[in-house]
């Protein structure tokens, strides 16, 4: 007995040790990267990847992400597989395993992943064995197959299979049956495996303290951007390694990019040192995205564009002769104006067919620079006699550059995009874009600092970026995904709808490269400022409150303290006291106003000195009141024997020449200097019948329009000295169900006006008279009524139905977004807030029964219940809250809301 004991002890260490020497010595130069094949996307490598995993998981990041079915299932499995040995056995057995991930091309709109893992120890191999039966018992179909004398297992549950091989000591599966046939191939003939074709990523140091190494296959960016949308012909670089790092706000990605090749676009920077990164101050909070170049040496940067145009794109290089040819204008001088910095900005935009850009030079001299640029107008006007366009807006000229491409010619498909070109120089920078109200708006979003450097949330998140890059992409994803989403394949665009909170939340990113001698120091940074509120919130925090003597008959008209840009709130009570509620809600005046005041008071800087004032009018006169509660000498003023119906406040070029705009209910129309004197051949203009609404002012062009607007549906455009433009008036001879949309471009013939009338009728002119379109919108009843909606910007609309006691929302194209029933629907008020970054909603206001309701478009009460309020509200945003002010009988108040 003692004899056989040893004999078996014996048997069973030789068989021990030819286990060992099988799987582990035998083949001592396998390696997991041994069946990762050349052509994955991107493989991710850990050696502890349950604790990497467990890490991320403690992350806000990660409690966003795992709303998305896919990552909440990772929680689900590791749950399950740590469930079906001993509590623990799973993460115990698994947590120090050599691990990668390979992402690969499944299909032309689909991929999916292959796993590798080294299986260290028996016990790994045990526990495969035990999840194994648990599938079996559990009704999962197993079955085998040989592929390449290598035996591929398959369990499928339901309509998923998952498929894996056991390859001496390495686990190796996809839920793609193909993909481990590829690491079958890859590890049996010896095909070229991802490693062995990028051998510049092995030898990289690696941090010993992150959540996993990412290695990139980045010849192949075009073949992961045609996963969602249409293919991309566009190399940027060979390969790349980056450590990750995820907290609980970030995720960042820092390593090398690797070029091997003059087509790859990244190698244009080769050499090139990096400049500032001074651009941010100017650059606006509603840019979806931009790229940002930065090289100490501008001259070198456009050599090396120009070698890369002449093997890449020669189209690019016949562009710019043929501009040489046709204007004698030479495009690779602008790289010896430019100081080290130029941005291409893409802005947020309803229209997502039409590109809104922003091209930024920053220069070394501006007198040069400018003069370089007139020049070529000067020689057009030499030769064809058209007028040079010169407009001026604010204390900055704006200007034409009659070379169309020109942002392309510099910059290839970066300048796509630039119809026309219209310039203005600000401080040292040249901002030029295809329409001049794009100029106007960056220019007043910089005075109200509205920028990527004032924003709290932004300067976090640059705060992880590299300001030291010669080559950045920014994105904010938020503003972006409307214009992102527009392009992609129908399965992707449904998915990401589904799962639009998730994403939208991991709101600004930035990809980075700076050249490091062979290579490139890489930064992409994800940022996720906060939490999504998923539900209807807790509770409605009131900020302030104010009790005034009599009711609140206004809205509450939300105005800028000059002083410090802080925000304060002008009340009109129903004894018509007009009171200029502070910030901390204390009423800092009132007086007697004896009158209703008619629309909204508007801040005017009567004496061009920073200083501003508050303009309205009642029925008797124009008022102009400073911020202490003072008139201005001789105010209020009014004209003789004319009873005010609508008032406006026009400046043409925002150079706060003021001109006010007044109409009586007779049809008659004055247009009168800011001391209420009216000009010449506007006192006054008569019209057949009284005016709908106030007159608007549009600058087209470069020319001053007028849009007056009958309220029997005849609508006049008038130049600045009361003439009718070339086609008007028109007349849709029925009366409006409210007032008009006008959608300006850069010509009368592309601007467009938007009327509808009462009875459901959409119709939309140019204003050179052209119909370009109308509609009628279905009409349930007979009594059916419509309103069309503006949002506050003036630049977007919806329209209201209303039949019997049901209110339907529609969209621009009259299709429905949501239905209501309310007991009395003439009675309310409709307001439309539509700020950017998908953050669009319907404010309803039931004064009857005194309740404010908060929807999203798709018809959800985003409080959960209404809320209280008598009059329409305002409406300001702060980061990811909102501040709501509203009024309830005589009482004002701001709330704080999260949506």
């Amino acid at each position: 007995m003692k004899k056989f004991l040893i004999f078996l002890s014996i048997v069973l260490l030789l068989g021990a040790g030819y286990f060992t020497y099988d799987q582990w010595i035998k083949n001592a130069d396998l390696s997991n990267w041994s069946f990762i094949p050349d052509n994955s996307l991107m493989v991710y490598e850990s050696n502890t990847p349950l604790r990497s995993l467990q890490e991320i998981q403690q992350t806000d990041l990660w409690t966003n992400l795992a709303y998305v079915p896919s990552f909440r299932k990772i929680n689900n499995s590791i749950d399950l597989l740590d469930s079906i040995s001993v509590e623990g056995a799973f993460i115990n057995k698994f947590g120090q395993t050599n691990t990668l991930i390979a992402l690969n091309n499944t299909g032309s709109s689909s991929f999916d992943f292959l796993f590798v893992v080294d299986l260290k120890n028996l016990s790994q191999q045990t526990f495969i064995n035990e999840v194994l039966e648990y599938f079996s018992d559990s009704g999962a179909i197993r079955k085998s197959r040989t592929y390449d004398n290598v035996t591929i297992t398959e369990i499928s549950v339901g309509a998923q299979t998952f498929s894996f091989i056991l390859y001496k000591h390495y686990f190796v599966g996809s839920f793609s049956a193909f993909l481990v046939e590829d690491a079958i191939r890859t590890v049996q003939d010896g095909a070229a495996d991802f490693q062995s074709q990028n051998p510049e990523l092995i030898t990289l140091t690696k941090l010993a303290r992150d959540q996993g190494n990412l290695y990139f296959n980045a010849a192949r960016v075009a073949d992961v951007l045609s996963i969602f949308s249409t293919s991309y012909d566009f190399k940027i670089a060979k390969s790349a390694f980056m450590d990750l790092k995820v907290a609980n706000e970030f995720i960042n990605l820092n390593g090398f990019t690797f070029t091997n090749d003059d087509s790859q676009y990244l190698n244009i920077f080769k050499g090139i040192e990096s400049g500032g990164f001074d651009i941010l101050e100017i650059i606006p909070t509603n840019t979806s995205w931009f790229y940002h170049i930065s090289a100490a040496q501008p001259a070198s940067l456009g050599e090396s564009l120009m070698t890369y145009y002449q093997q890449e794109s020669p189209e690019t290089i016949a562009l710019q002769q043929d501009i040489l040819r046709d204007y004698d204008f030479d495009i690779n001088y602008a790289y010896r104006l430019l100081d080290d910095e130029m941005a291409v900005l893409t802005l947020e935009g309803n229209d997502t067919k039409t590109a809104n850009k922003l091209l930024i030079l920053e220069v070394n001299d501006m007198s040069e620079t400018l003069r370089y640029f007139g020049a070529v107008a000067e020689r057009e006007f030499a030769k064809t006699g058209d007028s040079i366009y010169v407009e001026t807006y604010d204390t900055y000229s704006i200007q034409k550059l009659p070379v169309r491409n020109y942002p392309k010619a510099l910059l290839n498909d970066l300048g796509e995009g630039f119809e026309d070109i219209f310039y203005l120089p600000f401080r040292n920078y040249l901002v030029m874009s295809s329409s001049p109200d794009n100029l106007k708006r960056l220019i007043v979003s910089i005075e109200n600092e509205n920028t990527w450097t004032k924003s709290i949330s932004i300067n976090d998140f640059l705060e992880q970026t590299n300001q030291q890059s010669c080559l950045s992409f920014f994105m904010n994803t938020s503003r972006a995904w409307r214009q992102m989403t527009a392009g992609m394949k129908p399965e992707w665009k449904d998915f990401f709808k589904d799962e639009e909170v998730t994403f939208r939340n991991l709101d600004l990113a930035a990809f980075q490269f700076s050249a490091l001698d062979d290579k490139f120091y890489t930064n992409i940074t994800l940022y996720q400022p906060s939490l999504p509120n998923r539900a209807i919130p807790e509770s409605i925090n009131t900020l302030h409150s104010i009790t005034l003597p009599s009711d609140i008959t206004s809205k509450p008209w939300i105005v800028t303290n000059h002083n410090n840009k802080q925000r304060e709130v002008l009340v009109q009570d129903s004894s018509y006291q007009l009171f200029l509620i502070g910030t901390d809600f204390s009423a800092l005046w009132d007086i007697p106003i004896k009158e209703p005041i008619i629309g909204t008071p508007i801040q005017v800087d009567y004496y061009k000195n920073g200083k501003l004032q508050y303009a309205f009018a009642t029925e008797s006169a124009v008022h102009i009141i400073d911020r202490t509660g003072k008139y201005l000498p001789e105010f209020p003023k009014g004209l003789s024997k004319v009873k005010i119906k609508d008032f406006n406040v026009i400046d043409y070029d925002n150079s706060k020449k003021y001109r006010f705009a007044i109409t009586d209910d007779t049809g008659k129309m004055y247009l009168t200097d800011k001391n209420v004197k009216p000009l010449k051949g506007w006192n006054p203009k008569k019209f057949k019948s009284a005016l709908y609404q106030a007159p608007i002012h549009k600058r087209i062009a470069g020319k001053d329009v007028f849009v007056i607007v009958e309220e029997t549906g005849k609508v006049s455009l008038l130049d600045r000295r009361g003439r009718s433009l070339s086609g008007f008036p028109i007349n849709i001879e029925s009366s409006l169900a409210s007032t008009v949309q006008i959608r300006t471009a850069n010509s009368l013939n592309n601007t467009a006006i938007t009327l509808l009338n009462t009875n459901g009728e959409v119709f939309e002119y140019s204003f050179t008279g052209k119909v370009l379109k109308r509609d009628q919108l279905y009409k349930p009843a007979v009594s059916s009524q419509f309103q069309l909606i503006s949002n506050t910007a003036g630049n977007g609309y919806k329209m209201v139905r209303i039949t019997e006691n049901q209110i339907e929302i529609l969209d621009q194209t009259g299709i429905t977004l949501f239905t209501k029933e309310f007991n009395e629907p003439e009675s309310l008020h409709f307001q439309y807030y539509e700020l950017g970054a998908g953050k669009e909603f319907i404010v309803i206001v039931d004064p009857l029964s005194a309740y404010l309701y908060f929807y999203n478009l798709e018809g959800n009460l985003l409080t959960g219940s209404p809320l209280a309020a008598t009059n329409p509200i305002a409406l300001m945003q702060y980061d990811n809250s909102y501040r709501v002010y509203r009024v309830i009988d005589n009482a004002l108040e701001v709330i704080s809301v999260s949506f």
